[in-house]
């Protein structure tokens, strides 16, 4: 039988766009946001009570509460399997920090995977692909390597697409920001107050905002349209941004397989940089 968490991600499930904020929120702090008061869960989703209700009888419950005994019961099997008993006692040795940490960074990617919701992700790889509206990227301090890295393969699959950096002009590069365009914000704890700011902006101008965030409580899960959480805990002092980077390594597979004109615009981008001798080695 499948866990609880197997089902609330099933692919298969017809689930309304509210329906899908409840289970996002569920998979933010698995199980944790599901063990309180439904109200609590409401709110930190955006939808109402009855969404609530009405999600958990789609998934076979008579109600919040049948449904918390079974989150209870699904935390207690994976508590007590042989993977979650090894993984704490990997912590005590601290004796080989390298591979202490990629092994840290394999059970993030496999939690990221956990996380992901199909359906968010076939959205965003329409608005993306969707050359009437113009795309724009912002990164925080750290988190600005993902939106550059995002950006310049965003770039090579269509046109239109910007970057909104923290400096002087950015007011400027807002004000161009138009209805319907798709803002990319990476913003992972500590959060920046102004990405707090940028996206208050572009959603005064109707933009989109996808974030790109961890699974904590960020100031902008409210106002993002579409939200793409990884886990950011690390053996360091400092947080990963590993899974946020495979998010984005995915994210440009997918739209690279999605994109039919791909292959002529990649020559013809080739063909000028061959005549402005972009690259040092070329094949002769």
């Amino acid at each position: 039988m499948p866990s609880l968490r197997d089902q609330i991600t099933d692919a298969g499930m017809e689930l309304t766009p509210s329906e899908r904020k409840v289970i996002r929120a569920l998979l933010d702090q698995y199980p944790r946001n599901g063990l309180g008061p439904m109200s609590r869960l409401a709110e930190h989703a955006g939808v109402s009570d009855p969404t609530i209700v009405r999600l958990v009888k789609k998934l076979g419950f008579n109600g919040y509460a049948d449904f918390q005994d079974a989150l209870l019961s699904d935390m207690d099997q994976r508590l007590r399997s042989p993977s979650a008993q090894l993984q704490r006692r990997s912590h005590l040795h601290k004796g080989d920090a390298w591979s202490h940490c990629l092994a840290s960074s394999h059970r993030a990617l496999v939690d990221t995977h956990a996380l992901t919701q199909p359906e968010d992700i076939r959205i965003l790889v329409e608005w993306l692909l969707d050359t009437r509206h113009q795309v724009h990227c912002f990164g925080g301090r750290f988190s600005n390597f993902l939106a550059q890295y995002l950006l310049n393969h965003l770039r090579l699959l269509r046109p239109g697409c910007f970057a909104l950096e923290d400096n002087a002009q950015l007011p400027d590069r807002v004000f161009d920001v138009q209805r319907q365009d798709v803002v990319l914000v990476f913003d992972y704890r500590r959060y920046q107050s102004r990405t707090l700011r940028l996206t208050n902006a572009v959603k005064s101008r109707y933009a989109r905002v996808v974030l790109f965030t961890d699974i904590y409580t960020s100031p902008l899960r409210e106002m993002a349209d579409l939200i793409i959480s990884a886990p950011v805990e690390s053996v360091s002092a400092f947080d990963t941004l590993v899974p946020a980077l495979a998010q984005v390594e995915a994210l440009i597979a997918c739209l690279t397989l999605r994109s039919p004109d791909l292959a002529d615009r990649l020559e013809g981008i080739d063909a000028l940089r061959g005549e402005f001798d972009t690259h040092l080695l070329e094949d002769k």
